[in-house]
């Protein structure tokens, strides 16, 4: 027996989501919403209740739309939709001479591999962050357990900063009353 399928309503309603919120995260996150069909008759497969479950629950800890893609990036597969083949496409592919496909099936293998390695450099440097953000972490919390005076002090100063940050803006905009 095959799932059933919803509709986006029907899922906005499940995560008490008002429905145009669950679009804005289907349309941030389209490629990792799971769905059959286009257009009007687009319908979602049951795991797309999760996958906007794991977007709002992002949004709602502040999490940037970066770190809620990186974490579906690991939850999810990605959808890729493929182009499908009709007597126009297929028509203009045999009108074109072999040398000009040969040609676009190079400079594709070429923008493909420069994409995989583009890819791998930025999935580097997202772990690379991780750990750092980490290292921080560490350092902080060493930090609060070894001088938890020092700490104190230093949040003390950073609220003073701010009470005469705000007490010079609103000397210079009596300057202009």
């Amino acid at each position: 027996m095959e799932k059933q399928l919803l509709t986006m309503a029907q899922i906005a309603k499940q995560l008490n989501l008002a429905e145009s919120t669950a679009r804005f995260y289907r349309n941030r996150f389209e490629n990792y919403i799971p769905s059959v069909g286009e257009g009007r008759k687009k319908r979602y497969k049951q795991e797309t209740i999760e996958v906007l479950r794991f977007i709002a629950e992002g949004f709602n800890r502040n999490l940037t739309a970066m770190d809620i893609e990186d974490g579906l990036s690991r939850m999810v597969a990605r959808n890729i939709e493929i182009e499908k083949e009709t007597a126009i496409t297929t028509a203009a592919t045999q009108q074109q001479p072999e040398n000009e496909l040969k040609q676009y099936t190079l400079q594709l293998q070429i923008a493909l591999e420069q994409i995989s390695a583009t890819m791998q450099i930025v999935a580097d440097q997202k772990e690379e962050i991780a750990e750092l953000r980490k290292h921080i972490a560490d350092v902080e919390s060493k930090l609060e357990e070894r001088d938890p005076k020092l700490i104190e002090s230093i949040r003390e100063l950073q609220e003073t900063k701010k009470e005469i940050a705000a007490t010079q803006q609103k000397k210079w905009w009596q300057l202009w009353k």
